[in-house]
């Protein structure tokens, strides 16, 4: 018996213990042992426990009991756990020599409770806890017990004195009615009726059958057997599943329709994918504190989160209401080990609603962070290094904005937690879509991240309903126009107005204007920048000439004048 405990991967203890373990490994019942002179008054009771009520268990752990936990006890104080784990001053001793018996059938989720509370729940945990959430049969209660005495007599001499048994409302016996023509119904062979009924007698059901009509009862201890469906499952394991047909599915194959909203986010995913930026996948339920570590003085950015109401741990227990904590979490994990971090997240945010239920808004978060361009192996020490920068980030949102066709006006509103002078965030109806900028050097330096930290996060269901739908063009036949221009601004003038007025100025003609270079200087003016841009120009009616060029180049330098002040450097 010690042996086969062994190999079952339980350690022998002594022959009452192990008789008990032997059961219910053998029938799945299990059954505890008690020291018959610790019982006070002689009684075995199941109660519930008392407030404040301890116990030191067979682990050697002393528990303080919930409030309500169902106790095996004497007359006097609890012995062990109903379902889980026995008492320490109860248990077998080496000078034992009257056992008292207890073999119990308890309700699984009150005892499935019970172990989580007290972490003793899974693999690790109680063995007996395990086998309770299964639903036991309550008749094997009897037949454990029965075969625990048998052991007992043979292994240790033991002699019964005497048997309690408590069972006020038996469990009713299960009746399934089906028919045979169910077999060929459900595995889709045909098996003989009087087969079905061999099948079932060996496996002790009773079954009576008329005509067509079949009735089983499954064994007492069968406590999974309910449907027809549960029958021929029966009888079809037993038959062999060798015996199913082997049939390759015919008829046309349905449309594989993907929701729009689903389909966009694979666009956005594989456009963040090919600019080089690494996806990660973080947990949906954060650490409540993160969200005030986003700002400087530690007031939300987002309303208060749906909080869980019964977490595992305390740094899962809020649903996020944004990927911001998420991303500066995993960077700051993998700027430990490396010297930059380019990740971005697609995942929804949870947003509170007063008396009704949360909204879920999918997310893109960006994040930048580190060395742009680390120095390679093999590389001379003359080469620099670059940090990222705030137009890193903004080429890639605008990168993805032109993949997916988005264009979004919107009202500027506040990005609080980012730096206040490199940074914007846009809104409109009351919905911030998109946000961009560093992230506030108080925040960095809290979260242990360089500087040099850039963000972005975008509303992608705005995005979506403002995408156009993907559409097929005529390959332009005419060749392109370039023209490099120098506009000296105001400092204060972003370069998105310079952008803004051109593309306004030259209509249908501009295919596209790129910033090559940003210049302060004494050749600039004393509060003034140049930004030097590259128009690209092309017609689809003809080639454009050397006039067609200059006049819109006029057109655009007269508008940057009248709208900022602008002029041009020769």
């Amino acid at each position: 018996m010690q042996t086969r405990l062994v190999a079952a991967g339980m350690r022998p203890i002594d022959n009452v213990v192990d008789v008990t373990n032997y059961v219910m490994l053998e029938l799945g019942q299990p059954l505890h042992a008690y020291d018959h002179r610790r019982l006070r008054g002689g009684l075995l009771v199941a109660r519930q426990a008392r407030r404040g009520e301890s116990l030191r268990t067979l682990d050697g752990v002393d528990r303080l009991l919930p409030e309500g936990t169902l106790v095996i006890a004497d007359a006097e104080r609890a012995l062990g756990i109903a379902g889980i784990i026995g008492g320490e001053d109860s248990e077998i001793r080496a000078d034992t020599t009257t056992v008292a018996l207890e073999a119990a059938s308890f309700e699984p989720r009150g005892i499935g409770r019970t172990a989580t509370k007290l972490d003793m729940r899974g693999s690790s945990g109680s063995a007996a806890a395990r086998r309770f959430s299964w639903e036991l049969s309550p008749d094997l209660v009897p037949v454990a017990l029965a075969r625990a005495c048998r052991l007992l007599r043979e292994h240790a001499g033991a002699k019964v004195e005497g048997v309690v048994d408590r069972y006020p409302n038996p469990r009713a016996r299960v009746n399934v009615r089906m028919r045979f023509s169910d077999v060929p119904r459900v595995m889709g062979i045909e098996i003989d009726p009087a087969e079905t009924l061999d099948i079932l007698r060996r496996l002790q059901f009773t079954a009576a059958a008329d005509s067509d009509t079949l009735v089983a009862t499954p064994p007492v201890v069968r406590t999974d057997i309910a449907i027809a469906e549960d029958i021929v499952e029966e009888v079809g394991r037993i038959a062999g599943y060798d015996r199913l047909p082997i049939r390759v599915p015919d008829g046309p194959l349905p449309l594989a329709e993907r929701h729009p909203l689903e389909e966009f986010r694979e666009r956005v995913r594989d456009g963040l994918a090919g600019f080089g930026l690494q996806e990660i996948v973080s947990y949906s339920l954060i650490d409540p504190a993160w969200l005030k570590q986003l700002t400087a003085d530690g007031s939300c950015i987002t309303p208060e989160p749906l909080r869980v109401v019964n977490p595992t741990t305390v740094s899962q227990s809020a649903a996020r209401p944004t990927l911001r904590a998420s991303l500066l979490d995993t960077a700051r994990r993998n700027l430990r080990h490396r010297s930059s971090v380019a990740i971005f997240e697609i995942a929804p945010i949870y947003l509170p609603r007063r008396a009704d239920l949360p909204v879920e808004r999918w997310t893109v978060g960006v994040l930048l962070s580190g060395n742009a361009q680390p120095v390679k192996d093999g590389e001379m020490w003359l080469v620099p290094e670059r940090r990222f920068d705030v137009r890193d980030l903004q080429g890639i949102v605008s990168g993805l904005a032109e993949l997916v066709d988005v264009q979004i006006p919107g009202e500027r509103v506040d990005a609080p937690g980012l730096h206040s002078g490199r940074s914007v965030a846009l809104g409109r109806d009351g919905t911030t879509h998109l946000i961009l900028g560093q992230l506030d050097p108080r925040v960095a330096e809290t979260w242990g991240v360089p500087v040099e930290t850039f963000l972005a996060e975008i509303d992608l269901a705005s995005w979506h309903e403002a995408s156009r739908t993907p559409r097929v063009v005529t390959p332009a036949r005419f060749p392109t126009a370039l023209r490099d221009l120098a506009v000296v601004v105001d400092e204060a003038t972003p370069y998105g107005d310079v952008e803004r007025e051109i593309r306004a100025a030259s209509g249908k003609d501009l295919e596209s204007v790129a910033l090559l270079d940003l210049y302060r200087g004494p050749q600039a003016g004393a509060g003034k920048k140049s930004f030097a841009v590259r128009l690209v120009f092309r017609s689809g009616a003809g080639t454009l000439g050397e006039a067609d060029v200059d006049r819109l180049v006029k057109r655009i330098t007269g508008r940057l004048q009248h709208a900022l002040g602008a002029t041009i450097r020769d």
